[in-house]
């Protein structure tokens, strides 16, 4: 699946992508750490995609991660 696809992901004067996975759901669920804010994720409510330069993941719920901008520790559950 490719996620520069969807929307809120990859550089807006792309139009140009193959659309094959119509019926997956959007990665439209923002992640954001509850110390600072900073965007950790995106989910659908199925998966959370993790995006760090040079790094890019899918994770499944439950899902733990050190905010990269205050050091918090995040937990997010599939709610």
């Amino acid at each position: 699946m490719n996620l520069n696809c969807k929307p809120g992901y990859g550089h807006p004067d792309k139009r140009n992508c193959q659309r094959a996975d119509v019926d997956a759901p959007a990665f439209t669920l923002e992640w954001r750490c509850q110390d600072c804010g900073k965007l950790l994720g995106k989910g659908n409510g199925f998966q959370m995609h993790i995006r760090r330069k040079p790094a890019e993941f899918l994770a499944s719920f439950p899902i733990t991660a050190k905010c990269p901008g205050c050091g918090g520790l995040n937990v997010m559950d599939k709610n």
